[in-house]
């Protein structure tokens, strides 16, 4: 394949910002295009924070079907299905229920951790070549690990014997008593005593961040490596003459280039339509909520509630948590009982948050998510120049730059490592 000397990179989020950069890296005449006026303002904007290599084995696994039957009808319920009369969403739920398989989620942590092991690399080649340039790259970085807490041993003793497959592959994490995670983690005191936390398990090499800092920067540092950036602009159709790309039509004119990246998360599958191309990425609304954090007993290290399904990460004097998943189309309407859920989930496990709820703000977005639990990152088959890098769904943060670097090398590079065989389109 010849090496293109332009691309379009479309979105802006914590994967296109990263991708651009990559390319730029590479030589690349770059334009960065973003419906909204800045980056990292999507899904990327308030996201649970969390950077959790080993963390990455999809949602689909063989207990989800029972728990999406027993949280029918509730409001806080952590999967939440709305059916619409939207072939693509009964697509999706079907191949997502026929990945609910024990062997279906094992199969894709290898390749999903080999690219937050990628992340990892790149943010600290980002870090230092930032603080070389006298640009520091701060994105509240926190480097305490991640503790997921359980309040059922046989949940703890499943993920135990899932993060085999993580520990071999060089990742260790450990087992806690409930007595141990309070001592990791004082912010955890109440709910040991209360016998909210039967056990834990630690990843002390993971980290969190804020990842619309993090997009902001590497946009900036996009941009100092001669990135056009184009915001509140949309792309309405990419361009191609026969089976070449040639660019894209925007709302405001059509750019030209050699290559286009889709990094546009939920709207790419409108870009691929034309083709006649699925993308099986579908929207999954989340929520998150943010306030201030508790003086004198804030959490340092991240948190999984395995219980709750929410996470949480201290972003410098704030407090994140993250969690519910709706499968409801493409309406961002935050709905405030659902919003609150996850306020009074965060409460149940960090109780000092309390006298701070009425700083409380809310945001829920759309993640754009596959059925297998991994990214698309590749050519579009067919359509040569044509590429994606979407549908990270709930690992965007841990695996968008490395996703990133992975697929400028596939478009710059005579031998690319590592290979982007199991991210394929195809592969659906």
């Amino acid at each position: 394949m010849k090496v293109p000397c332009s691309a379009i990179v479309i979105g802006a989020g914590i994967v296109g910002a990263s991708t651009a950069y990559e390319l730029a890296l590479r030589g690349l005449k770059v334009t960065l295009i973003e419906a909204r006026e800045g980056a990292g303002l999507g899904t990327s904007y308030a996201n649970g924070g969390q950077l959790s290599a080993c963390e990455v084995a999809p949602w689909a696994g063989p207990e989800i079907p029972a728990l999406i039957l027993r949280w029918l009808g509730r409001d806080d319920a952590p999967f939440r299905l709305r059916p619409k009369m939207d072939p693509e969403q009964w697509l999706w739920l079907l191949k997502f229920l026929l990945r609910c398989r024990a062997s279906a989620r094992a199969e894709r942590i290898p390749p999903n951790l080999e690219i937050a092991l990628l992340t990892r690399a790149r943010l600290a080649a980002y870090e230092r070549a930032f603080a070389e340039a006298g640009t520091p790259l701060d994105f509240q970085r926190k480097e305490k690990g991640i503790l997921r807490i359980f309040r059922d041993v046989h949940a703890m003793k499943e993920a135990e014997r899932e993060s085999a497959i993580i520990t071999r592959m060089g990742l260790e994490q450990k087992l806690l008593t409930p007595a141990e995670c309070a001592a990791l983690e004082p912010a955890l005191g109440s709910a040991m005593q209360r016998g909210d936390i039967a056990g834990g398990l630690y990843a002390a090499s993971d980290s969190s961040g804020d990842a619309h800092l993090f997009s902001r920067g590497i946009a900036d540092g996009a941009a100092r490596l001669g990135v056009k950036f184009l915001s509140n602009t949309s792309v309405t159709r990419i361009l191609t003459d026969g089976s070449k790309v040639r660019g894209v039509k925007t709302t405001q004119d059509a750019v030209a280039a050699d290559a286009v990246v889709i990094a546009a998360g939920t709207e790419t599958r409108a870009l691929l339509g034309p083709f006649g191309i699925r993308s099986y990425i579908y929207p999954l609304k989340g929520y998150s909520v943010t306030l201030p954090a508790p003086e004198g007993n804030a959490p340092e290290v991240s948190i999984t509630d395995e219980e709750r399904k929410i996470v949480i990460s201290r972003l410098g004097d704030r407090i994140r948590a993250a969690g519910q998943a709706e499968v409801g189309g493409y309406d961002l309407t935050l709905e405030p009982a659902r919003a609150r859920s996850v306020l009074d989930a965060l409460e149940g496990v960090l109780p000092q948050v309390g006298p701070r709820r009425e700083e409380a703000g809310f945001w829920c977005g759309l993640r754009p998510m596959t059925p297998d639990g991994s990214p698309v990152i590749g050519e579009v088959p067919g359509i040569s120049g044509l590429f994606v890098n979407s549908g990270h769904g709930t690992l965007g943060w841990t695996l968008g730059p490395g996703s990133a670097a992975a697929l400028a090398s596939l478009i710059c590079d005579p031998a690319p490592q590592p290979t982007l065989s199991p991210f394929s389109i195809s592969r659906f």
